[in-house]
C-alpha cells in the first residue's frame, strides 16, 4: 500500500511534467521497470529535455554509466535546435542537474 504522502508527491510530479513523459514515470514508480526508472530520472534531472540527457556530462552521477544512450553514442545528437546549440556552446558541457 502506498502512503498518502507518496501518493501526493507522485500526483504533484505527474501534474508538473510534460504528458509525453507521464507513462514512463508511472511505469517506473510502480516498480515495473528499472529501465523506465532510469529514463524517468534522467529526463526529470535534465528538465525533460531529452537532448540534454544525451549531452549529460555529470560524471559524478551514479546513474551516468547506465543513462539512456550512454553506451550507444559518446557524442551529442547531430540535430540540435539553434537556440539550444548556442546555450550549450557557452558551457564546457551539459551538466543537467548541476
Amino acid at each position: 500500500m502506498i502512503s498518502v504522502n507518496r501518493q501526493a508527491q507522485i500526483a504533484t510530479r505527474l501534474a508538473q511534467m510534460p504528458k509525453l513523459h507521464r507513462a514512463t514515470y508511472e511505469k517506473a514508480e510502480r516498480g515495473k521497470s528499472r529501465k523506465s526508472a532510469l529514463h524517468a530520472f534522467c529526463a526529470e534531472c535534465c528538465g525533460y529535455q531529452i537532448k540534454e540527457v544525451h549531452l549529460c556530462t555529470d560524471l559524478g552521477c551514479p546513474l551516468y554509466p547506465y543513462r539512456p544512450r550512454s553506451r550507444v553514442s559518446p557524442v551529442a545528437p547531430e540535430s540540435l535546435p539553434e537556440q539550444q546549440e548556442s546555450k550549450n556552446s557557452d558551457k564546457e558541457g551539459s551538466n543537467c542537474g548541476k
